[in-house]
C-alpha cells in the first residue's frame, strides 16, 4: 500500500494539470442520476456530506440545484477533498470545506456521496463506517468505485494490459463488496443497502462515442446474469440509515 505521505502530495497536486474539478463527464447528468437513486425528499433544510468532490463541490452543487427547484429553501455542503477551496460565493448553496473526513463527520446529513473516492483510501473501512454514521435518519449514502479486475484478467488473456492508475486506485470494489459490506461492517441492523448495480457510464456519447458505447455494451450482460457476470468497469451502491 502507498504510504499516507506519498497519497497525499499526489492528490494535492491532483488537478494542477486540467481545468476539470471531478471524474465525471456532465456535472447535471449525474446530479440528475443522483436525485432519481438516492430518493431523497426535498424539505426545507439539506445537508449534504460531499467525500472527494473535488476542489469546488461541482457535482454535489449540481444535485443541491435540484433540491432547491424543488421546494428545498437552504442547502448545506460539507466538502471534504485535499483540494478543498471555499473562496467563491455560491449564493443560496452554503459550502464548508475541510482537509480530513474526521473534521467534517458529526451526523445529521441527508445525503452522503462518495464518489470515485474509497478506492483510493488504503484501508477504507474507518472512512466507510464514519460515511454511513454521519447519515440522519433516512438518509442516503451513495458510492461509486471501479469493478475492473474482472476486465483486467480478460484483457490479459489477449495480451492487453490494463492500467489501475497505482498509487491512484488501490482497491477494486465490485458487487461481492458492498453486498457484504454491513455484515462485514457489524451493522446491518443499523443500515440497509437499497441499490446494488453496474455504475452510470462516467463519459457522454457526443465527447467519447466509442468509449462510452463500449462502457454500455460491457454493463448490459449484468442486467440478465447478474451476479454470473462481473466485467462490469465500475459499481454504485446506496445505503439508507434505518
Amino acid at each position: 500500500m502507498p504510504r499516507e505521505e506519498v497519497l497525499r502530495d499526489y492528490y494535492k497536486r491532483y488537478y494542477t494539470a486540467t481545468d476539470s474539478t471531478a471524474t465525471f463527464d456532465g456535472s447535471d447528468r449525474f446530479s440528475r442520476h443522483l436525485f432519481r437513486t438516492l430518493g431523497v425528499a426535498p424539505k426545507s433544510n439539506i445537508r449534504i456530506l460531499d467525500f472527494g468532490g473535488g476542489m469546488d463541490a461541482v457535482i454535489s452543487r449540481s444535485l443541491a440545484r435540484r433540491f432547491l427547484e424543488r421546494g428545498t429553501r437552504n442547502v448545506e455542503i460539507a466538502l471534504v477533498d485535499y483540494n478543498a477551496s471555499c473562496a467563491r460565493e455560491w449564493g443560496d448553496i452554503a459550502i464548508e470545506c475541510y482537509q480530513s473526513l474526521p473534521e467534517a463527520t458529526g451526523g445529521g446529513f441527508d445525503v452522503v456521496v462518495a464518489s470515485a473516492i474509497v478506492e483510493h483510501i488504503p484501508y477504507p473501512r474507518d472512512a466507510i463506517l464514519e460515511l454511513l454514521n454521519a447519515l440522519s435518519m433516512g438518509g442516503r449514502a451513495y458510492f461509486r468505485t471501479p469493478a475492473m479486475s474482472s476486465l483486467i484478467k480478460a484483457a490479459a488473456l489477449f495480451g492487453v494490459t490494463i492500467d489501475f492508475t497505482f498509487p491512484g486506485h488501490v482497491h477494486d470494489m465490485g458487487q461481492p463488496f458492498w453486498e457484504n459490506l454491513l455484515a462485514a461492517l457489524g451493522v446491518s441492523s443499523t443500515f440497509r443497502l437499497i441499490r446494488s448495480r453496474p455504475a452510470i457510464v462516467e463519459t457522454e456519447l457526443l465527447a467519447y462515442p466509442s468509449r462510452t458505447l463500449i462502457a454500455h455494451a460491457l454493463k448490459w450482460p449484468w442486467y440478465v446474469l447478474r451476479r454470473g457476470y462481473s466485467m462490469v468497469g465500475g459499481w454504485e451502491a446506496v445505503f439508507a440509515r434505518v
